[in-house]
C-alpha cells in the first residue's frame, strides 16, 4: 500500500500497476540560450563552473568554481548576476569575489557544493560546504586506492554568512575520491553525499570502462562524522552492499557515471546522473534522469534520453555539461536548473573538435528550466492508452493532475479495491495544460477513507503526476 502525500510523479513504475499502450518519455529542460555567468575576472582563468545556487534572504546566491577557487555571485532575478567585491580573499588589486582560495585553505582542491542548514542552533555553522581535498606525495595509511601516492577525500567547511569560511573537518571521509554532490534530507535533516567511486573489474550488470567511474553514498547526521561508503558488489545488485549507480549493459562502450546530483521530492529520490562517454573519440558529458525509492539504489528513466544534452554546433555549451548540487531553484511553478557548459571535450582537453586547440577554451554557467515536476511523462497518442496505479492511501478529497491535454483528453476514474468505479469519481480533463489542473470529481469523503486506484485514460495527452489535496 502506498501513501500518496504530496505530488506523486510518474518518473518510475513504483505507483503503476498496469500500463496499456503508454510509454514514458523524458522531456528535456528548456535552455535559456545565453549563459548567465561568464568568467570575466582574471583569477577565474576562463572558467566559471556551477556549484550551488540557493534562495536566501530575497536573493539567489551562487557558489561556483572559478579558476580553481570557490567564488561567489548573487542575483535578484536569477538571470543577471553580480560578483561583489568581498574581503574574504584579496587577490591582485585588492578585494575579490573569491571566498576560498585554492592553495590557501588546507588541502582544498575542488568545490562540491554549499547548503544552508536553517536548523543548526549554532549560527557559525549555518552554511555548510563540502569539497575535495588532495594531499600530494602522501605515503601514509590513507592512500587513495586508484591514486597511489596521494590522499583524496571529503572535507567540510562552515560559515555564518556564506562568505567567511572555517575548516570544519579535513578529510572527514576517504570514501570519495573525486566529484561529489550533496543535499540535506527533508524531514530528517540528514546530510547525504553521492560521491565518486571507481570499479576495477566487471561486476555483473555493472560495467567498468576506463577508470570505471561510478557513484557511492555516504551520509552524516551532524556534518562532522560520516558513514562508511557503500561499495561495489562482485556480482551485481542484491549481492551485498550495492553501488548507488554505475554504467550497465544498456550503455554503449566507454560509458561511466561521472557524478550524481540528487534531491528528494515527496518521497521520491530524483537523480540527474552526469554521463561520461569516455572513449578516446568521445569525451562527452550530458545529464540523464534516474530515480530511487530508498536513496541507495538508482535506476535510470526509460529510453535514457538526456534531460540536459550537450549544445549543438555554434552554441556556448557545445560540450561537457555539468550540474551542481540540487534541489533546483523553485520560481513560481517552474524548476530552475543552473548548469555548466564548455567549449571543449573532457580529455584530452586539447584533442580534436575543441576550442582548446585555438586558445578559446572557456566554461560558463547557464540556466535551464521546466515546469514543476515535468521531467518525464507517461503519454499516449490518438490511439489511446491507460494507466492504473497501485492501491493508494490518500490524504485529501480533491484530485489535481500535472498534465498536458491541450489537444487531447485524460479520462479520470477512481476505483475501489475491488476494481469498481467509485460513485462521482469519474471526470475528463480536456483542453487544459498545467502543473495543477483540478479534476472536477464529485466523490464523497467517506469513499476515500479506504485505498483507491487511480485510472487514467490518455488520448493524445501527457500526464506527469497527480496530487490528492
Amino acid at each position: 500500500m502506498h501513501r500518496a502525500d504530496g505530488e506523486q510523479l510518474f518518473l518510475d513504475d513504483a505507483l503503476v500497476a498496469r500500463r496499456e499502450n503508454v510509454r514514458r518519455q523524458v522531456v528535456p529542460a528548456l535552455k535559456l540560450g545565453e549563459p548567465v555567468l561568464e568568467p570575466d575576472r582574471p583569477w577565474e582563468s576562463g572558467s566559471a563552473v556551477f556549484g550551488t545556487v540557493l534562495q536566501d534572504g530575497g536573493l539567489l546566491k551562487m557558489w561556483y568554481l572559478g579558476g580553481g577557487h570557490v567564488c561567489y555571485a548573487e542575483s535578484e532575478d536569477g538571470t543577471t548576476w553580480t560578483k561583489p567585491a568581498l574581503d574574504a580573499v584579496e587577490l591582485q588589486d585588492g578585494r575579490s569575489n573569491v571566498v576560498i582560495e585554492r592553495g590557501a585553505f588546507g588541502d582544498y582542491y575542488e568545490l562540491f557544493g554549499v547548503l544552508k542548514d536553517e536548523a543548526d542552533p549554532d549560527p557559525s555553522r549555518r552554511y555548510k560546504m563540502s569539497f575535495l581535498s588532495i594531499t600530494r606525495d602522501y605515503d601514509g595509511p590513507h592512500q587513495a586506492s586508484h591514486h597511489p601516492g596521494s590522499r583524496r577525500g571529503l572535507s567540510t567547511a562552515v560559515s555564518a554568512d556564506g562568505i567567511h569560511w572555517a575548516m570544519e573537518t579535513e578529510f572527514a571521509s576517504d570514501g570519495v575520491c573525486d566529484i561529489s554532490r550533496m543535499y540535506q534530507q527533508p524531514g530528517t535533516g540528514r546530510f547525504v553525499l553521492y560521491g565518486r567511486a571507481k570499479l576495477a573489474e566487471d561486476c555483473g550488470p555493472w560495467r567498468s570502462w576506463g577508470w570505471g567511474r561510478a557513484v557511492t553514498r555516504i551520509e552524516s547526521d551532524d556534518f562532522r562524522t560520516w558513514s562508511e561508503p557503500e561499495s561495489g558488489p562482485k556480482s551485481g545488485p542484491g549481492s551485498g552492499p550495492d553501488l548507488v549507480l554505475a554504467a550497465d549493459e544498456g550503455d554503449r562502450e566507454g560509458t561511466e557515471i561521472y557524478s550524481l546530483p540528487a534531491f528528494e521530492y515527496n518521497g521520491l529520490h530524483i537523480g540527474m546522473p552526469q554521463m561520461f562517454y569516455g572513449r578516446t573519440d568521445q569525451g562527452n558529458l550530458e545529464i540523464q534522469l534516474a530515480t530511487s525509492r530508498d536513496g541507495h539504489t538508482f535506476e535510470r528513466c526509460e529510453d535514457r534520453t538526456p534531460f540536459l544534452p550537450e549544445g549543438g554546433v555554434g552554441e556556448w555549451d557545445r560540450f561537457n555539461i555539468a550540474l551542481g548540487c540540487l534541489p533546483p531553484v523553485t520560481v513560481g511553478d517552474e524548476w530552475w536548473f543552473y548548469y555548466s557548459g564548455r567549449t571543449y571535450r573532457h580529455g584530452p582537453y586539447d584533442g580534436p573538435d575543441t576550442a582548446a586547440a585555438s586558445g578559446g577554451a572557456r566554461s560558463r554557467t547557464g540556466l535551464a528550466t521546466c515546469p514543476r515536476g515535468r521531467l518525464a511523462a507517461l503519454e499516449a497518442s490518438f490511439d489511446g492508452g491507460a494507466v492504473e496505479t497501485v492501491p493508494l492511501t490518500v490524504s485529501g478529497t480533491r484530485l489535481h493532475l500535472n498534465a498536458d491535454a491541450r489537444w487531447g483528453t485524460v479520462g479520470v476514474t477512481l476505483l475501489d479495491a475491488a476494481g469498481q468505479a467509485i460513485e462521482g469519481g469519474s471526470a475528463p480533463v480536456q483542453g487544459q495544460d498545467g502543473v495543477d489542473v483540478a479534476v472536477p470529481l464529485a466523490v464523497g469523503a467517506a469513499a476515500l477513507e479506504k485505498p483507491v486506484v487511480l485510472r487514467l485514460e490518455l488520448h493524445n495527452a501527457r500526464v506527469y503526476g497527480f496530487t490528492f489535496a
